[in-house]
C-alpha cells in the first residue's frame, strides 16, 4: 500500500531570526484548516549541557536527532509536517563549521555523504524550505533581551564576524539547493507581518501540492 506522502516543510536561517516564532504560529494557524500539523523541534536546543558549544561532537549529536526526525516523518500520517532545522540544516552546518575550523574537511564529507546517501534511498529533502534572515543589529538585540539564552551563548553566537560568516556561507549553500525556498528578511517588520507572509505563503505551498 503506497502512503500518502505529507507536504514537508523546512525552516533554516539566521540566528533569532524569527525562525520558532514563525513555525509555533503555523501550527496553530493550519491546525484551525483542519489540517494535521506535524512539529519537528530544533535539536540544538536540547543538547546535553556536557557538550561543548561550537564543537563538531555537538554538530553530529544535533544531526542524529535531525536524521531521526527525518525517518519519523517517512511514516506520519500528518498533512503538513514542519521542521525547525532539518536535512539542509544539518548539510549547512557541516559546511559552516569547516570554515569556523570547528572540523576537517575529511569530517564534513563524512557526514555530508550520510546524509546525501540517505536522501537518495529515502527521499529526505523537504518539498519546501524557508530561509528567514535577519540583520546583525537584531539578532544580537533579540538574543541579549531573552533571559533563556547563557553569557556564553551570546558571545559564542552574537558578534558580527560570526553573523556575517554565517550569512555569507548560508547564501552560498542556498544558491546550489534543489528544491523550492523563500527567504524571508523580519529585521523591519512586525511579527504580525512576519505571520502574514509566512501563512499566506504556506497557503499557496499547500495549493500548489
Amino acid at each position: 500500500m503506497t502512503m500518502r506522502k505529507p507536504t514537508t516543510i523546512e525552516f533554516i536561517g539566521t540566528p533569532n531570526s524569527g525562525k520558532t516564532e514563525s513555525i509555533n504560529f503555523l501550527v496553530k494557524e493550519l491546525a484551525k484548516m483542519n489540517l494535521k500539523v506535524e512539529l519537528k523541534q530544533e535539536d540544538a536546543e536540547i543538547v546535553p549541557t556536557y557538550i561543548p558549544k561550537k564543537t563538531w561532537e555537538r554538530n553530529l549529536w544535533i544531526a542524529q536527532g535531525q536524521v531521526k526526525s527525518l525517518i519519523e516523518a517517512k511514516f506520519s500520517t500528518a498533512d503538513v509536517i514542519l521542521f525547525d532545522r532539518g536535512y539542509f540544516d544539518a548539510l549547512f552546518w557541516a559546511n559552516f563549521l569547516v570554515t569556523q575550523g570547528v572540523c576537517s574537511k575529511e569530517d564534513s564529507e563524512m557526514l555530508k555523504t550520510f546524509l546525501y546517501g540517505l536522501d537518495s534511498k529515502y527521499s529526505f529533502k523537504p518539498d519546501f524550505l524557508f530561509v528567514v534572515d535577519v540583520s546583525n543589529e537584531v539578532s544580537i538585540k533579540r538574543r541579549c533581551s531573552e533571559a533563556t539564552y547563557s553569557e556564553s551563548e551570546i558571545l559564542v553566537f552574537s558578534n558580527n564576524p560570526f553573523l556575517d560568516s554565517y550569512r555569507e556561507e548560508l547564501n552560498k549553500f542556498c544558491s546550489a539547493i534543489d528544491v523550492p525556498y523563500f527567504v524571508l528578511d523580519t529585521t523591519n517588520i512586525s511579527i504580525a507581518e512576519m505571520h502574514e507572509i509566512v501563512l499566506n505563503k504556506v497557503k499557496d505551498i499547500l495549493n500548489q501540492a
